[in-house]
């Protein structure tokens, strides 16, 4: 099997932001291992291809692709090969710059030697991996015509566990083209996701606003509320992740569904590193959905009563301190280690030493719920009656779960959450320690 001349070159951090300059002046302007049906070896263009315009079959247009991709050097020859009516209107800029995405990829593999063309099962399956479960809401591919998959081959694959390097073939009848636009929406989808990642990089809040700005449809989600959480995601990548933006790895790179990982993020508890994957969707309106998992994080919280009293979660308190600083309840009822003292507007529940019975003496003060009453509030802040985009202020990423989140202190790890009426505006809140 012949292999090409020209050795892969190492592509620089460069690459990024020429891809990026490209596509967005474009858009101004307008399972490694399957089965396969063949395997071709890559020759060397200039011995593989005669100067003709002649329409090159779906072999030849496929040796094309994996040569500009397999060198720099190539695609420039590469690119004149293909007759005008088999480029689908692409631009050279938009195959270079695609071609250079595709070969910074291939190089975690090594050198590729050969090409094969997926068989129909197995391109099922590869598109059945890209498109989302959510059809109604989302693009699929099946939504650029009839396309082959081919595949990138090596015979000295350096990392058989790196995502397997493939492009697209158009067909229509006997006919077949580069895949123009399935290319272009790629670099548009690749120039969004990444410009996503370099406004965090560079800390630029203003910028990440904008671009997160279209994923938030919902009254909930005043102006401010978004630049809090674009303030959030900023702040979390600076703290947590650890991973270059040079470095992170392209998992998948389609026009409908772009993944990236993340190697190197610090866990939430701070324990341990761990990684992260972030992706982009292209939904049915033409707009992208990015899809980045920011944990909700809180501090200490402590239960207040008019602004003054405060009591931490897990301490122990005596029955004359509480009396004291909350008054005698309307309700008093005793369970077997547990004690649940009722007021106007709020229940707090405290363990208590089973042995003393209804005389208890002391207790660990371990959950609070406050429903409709001002008198009581969770830390300065946090209050029945405040409308959701007052709590999102407050905590950006709370609408990611669910409006429930944890904390930890000495004495355990305590669990924080909303309830709300109709309108957004909070009925019940209880922080409570978490059972495992």
């Amino acid at each position: 099997m012949k292999r090409l001349d020209d050795s892969l070159k190492r592509r620089t951090p460069g690459v990024l932001k020429k891809a990026l300059a490209v596509v967005l002046c474009f858009s101004m302007i307008s399972g490694a291992g399957l089965s396969i049906s063949g395997c071709k070896v890559i020759d060397d263009l200039r011995s593989g291809f005669k100067s003709t315009q002649k329409p090159l079959s779906e072999t030849e247009l496929a040796r094309v692709m994996a040569s500009a991709i397999s060198s720099d050097a190539n695609v420039a020859d590469c690119f004149a090969k293909v007759p005008a009516s088999q480029l689908d209107g692409l631009s050279y800029s938009m195959f270079y710059e695609y071609c250079s995405i595709l070969r910074k990829t291939s190089e975690e593999h090594g050198t590729a030697d050969s090409f094969r063309i997926l068989n129909a099962t197995d391109k099922r399956a590869y598109f059945s991996s890209i498109d989302s479960e959510n059809t109604a809401d989302f693009k699929t591919v099946g939504e650029y015509g009839d396309m082959d998959v081919i595949e990138l081959c090596y015979s000295e694959d350096k990392d058989k566990s790196a995502p397997p390097v493939r492009f697209m073939i158009a067909k229509d009848g006997g006919n077949y083209s580069i895949a123009g636009k399935y290319i272009t929406d790629s670099m548009l989808a690749y120039s969004y996701i990444n410009h996503y990642f370099e406004m965090i990089d560079s800390g630029n809040v203003n910028g990440l606003e904008a671009i997160i700005k279209s994923s938030y449809d919902s009254d909930i989600y005043i102006n401010s509320v978004i630049y809090e959480k674009a303030n959030y995601i900023s702040e979390y990548y600076r703290m947590k992740v650890k991973t270059v933006l040079d470095d992170y790895e392209l998992k998948l790179f389609t026009p409908t569904h772009i993944s990236y990982v993340i190697p190197e993020v610090i866990s939430q508890s701070g324990d341990k590193i761990i990684s992260k994957t972030v992706d982009l969707r292209l939904k049915n309106d033409g707009s992208y959905l990015l899809e980045d998992d920011i944990p909700a994080s809180i501090s200490e919280i402590r239960f207040f009563k008019n602004g003054g009293t405060r009591m931490r979660m897990g301490s122990t308190y005596t029955s004359s301190e509480i009396y004291r600083l909350l008054g005698n309840p309307i309700i008093e009822s005793y369970m077997s280690g547990v004690v649940i003292l009722t007021y106007r507007g709020m229940t707090m529940r405290l363990e208590t030493d089973p042995a003393n019975g209804k005389n208890w003496t002391s207790g660990r003060l371990s959950s609070v719920v406050i429903r409709n009453d001002e008198t009581f509030s969770l830390g300065e802040n946090l209050y029945i009656g405040m409308n959701v985009s007052e709590l999102l202020l407050i905590y950006p990423m709370f609408d990611k779960c669910e409006f429930t989140s944890s904390f930890r202190n000495g004495d355990g790890e305590f669990i924080l959450s909303f309830r709300f009426d109709d309108y957004g505006n909070v009925t019940r809140i209880r922080l409570g320690e978490k059972i495992n």
